[in-house]
């Protein structure tokens, strides 16, 4: 009897059995469209004061160092934020490159999106942030999330085993003393580049299935030294202009005289700077730039100069990764590029 009246009901139900079916499916993929949307909204939130943070800190510090805003040669200023786009636009170049060889079919325009405002992501503690802004963007139906994923990783390993290399090896050249901070170059160029070098690199990627299938051997061979030569050949372009941007920066600064010599000094700063920054895993390496970078452009310049130009290198890439993100995403979205 039970059983007649439970039919009886479902028969004269006005929803009808096979739409509470659908509704239970909608509210399945509603749930989990609403846990994407609340996962993005935290990740941008946390992103955003991180942002903040690092440029309320920036500009405290250049208060307190007393600099005569109105001597500055802002021309200088300008033109290392757009040396600096430059650095970020060859690795995006290389990072899409890495794409195609591990078999993925990415859109230029969407690996620059997806690119430029990843940078922002390593102002939130730990580095991971960046790895996971960049695969979200790219992922879709031409872009699986396990390649775009290992794709961040080769970019961002070569960039430190080519920075690593150049600082060292400049380093090794041009200071004596600095012990601490060579065999840290030393080490992270052997350690990054035993990583990112081909062979050995399939060999990870297949045993962590970044890319599966009975095709997946063949997918991870686009992974050659060629490939990898292209990224070493514009990583060293890179550094050149983000050493360049520093340099800059100096002329920029009232007072500093600055020679066309000091370009090597300023390559060594950004670059072993930058390094140790990425290894503290510190929001955009606060503090430990400035650590590594005071006392190499201390040596030269004074010590004034040497912490107004590490704030303000920090102010003038933070600037650019806002400013380009901001009008890639303004221009994709304006074209009905993005949601």
């Amino acid at each position: 009897m039970p059983k007649q009246t439970d039919d009886l009901l479902a028969q004269n139900s006005d929803v009808p059995q096979s739409d509470r079916k659908t509704d239970g499916v909608e509210l399945k993929r509603w749930g989990k469209a609403e846990l994407i949307r609340c996962f993005r909204f935290v990740m941008v939130i946390s992103v955003g004061l991180a942002v903040v943070y690092t440029a309320i800190t920036s500009f405290q510090q250049l208060r307190q160092e007393g600099i005569d805003f109105s001597a500055v040669k802002y021309g200088w200023w300008l033109g290392a934020v757009g040396v600096y786009i430059g650095t970020m636009f060859l690795s995006c170049c290389f990072w899409f490159r890495v794409l195609i060889a591990l078999g993925q079919k990415p859109k230029f325009g969407a690996a620059l999106l997806a690119f430029f405002a990843s940078q922002l992501g390593k102002y939130v503690p730990g580095k991971a942030m960046v790895v996971v802004i960049r695969t979200d963007m790219i992922r879709g139906d031409e872009v699986s999330t396990a390649p775009a994923a290992a794709s961040v990783f080769v970019e961002t390993l070569t960039w430190i085993f080519v920075g690593s290399a150049i600082g060292s090896l400049l380093l090794v050249m041009q200071f004596e003393g600095q012990l601490i901070l060579k065999l840290i170059g030393v080490a992270l160029t052997i350690i990054a580049g035993v990583l990112t070098w081909p062979s050995i690199f399939r060999r990870i990627a297949l045993k962590l299935g970044v890319v599966k299938g009975r095709k997946a051997k063949k997918l991870l061979n686009g992974l050659n030294l060629q490939t990898m030569s292209f990224g070493w050949l514009l990583m060293t372009m890179g550094w050149c202009l983000n050493g360049l941007s520093l340099w800059m920066v100096l002329k920029g600064i009232p007072g500093t005289t600055v020679a066309v010599s000091d370009f090597s000094l300023a390559m060594v700063c950004v670059s072993l700077a930058t390094v140790a920054g990425f290894v503290s895993l510190l929001p955009g390496g606060l503090g430990v730039r400035e650590l590594v970078m005071i006392p190499l452009l201390g040596s030269q310049f004074g010590a004034v100069t040497a912490i107004v130009a590490a704030i303000v290198i920090r102010v003038i890439w933070l600037t650019a990764e806002l400013a380009t993100s901001g009008i890639i995403y303004g221009c994709r979205r304006a074209i009905g590029k993005v949601p």
